[in-house]
């Protein structure tokens, strides 16, 4: 290979960093615009929704009883055995909350939903056939 042939070559591998560098450039201002865009920097924008402790609660005499409630995948689950009862979970503001008890015994029955140790909705216990309690996340 000559001194000329040799410039030659370095001066296109030159060329080509340039070029590559370049290119290299373009993609990380591209992604900087795009992920400026979709970002969520707007200080009067809550970033993760407000969430509570939720807490379904029945309560009563009965003997036995049937529990449907909504799960924290938010999907209808049923129990049965006696009063007292909880169960917990996190839930964004707004979502349907929902117990509804049905008596299959004898004695009184009675739920509770509170939300961060607040009390959102409170059937009182009474000799009934069934209650129930429904409520939104606040």
């Amino acid at each position: 290979m000559s001194q000329t042939d040799e410039k030659q070559h370095y001066t296109q591998g030159i060329r080509r960093a340039r070029l590559m560098l370049g290119g290299f450039a373009v993609v990380a201002l591209v992604i900087g615009i795009v992920g400026s865009y979709f970002s969520n920097d707007d200080p009067q924008l809550p970033k993760n929704p407000p969430s509570h402790r939720i807490e379904y609660q029945v309560t009563g005499t009965s003997t036995n009883v049937d529990v449907s409630y909504l799960n924290d995948m938010a999907y209808t689950e049923t129990r049965s055995g006696t009063p007292p009862w909880r169960f917990g979970f996190r839930a964004t503001q707004g979502r349907n909350l929902q117990v509804t008890v049905t008596n299959r015994g004898e004695g009184t029955i009675g739920c509770a939903i509170t939300a961060s140790g607040k009390p959102v909705v409170t059937v009182p216990e009474a000799e009934v056939a069934s209650i129930e309690c429904l409520a939104q996340v606040p």
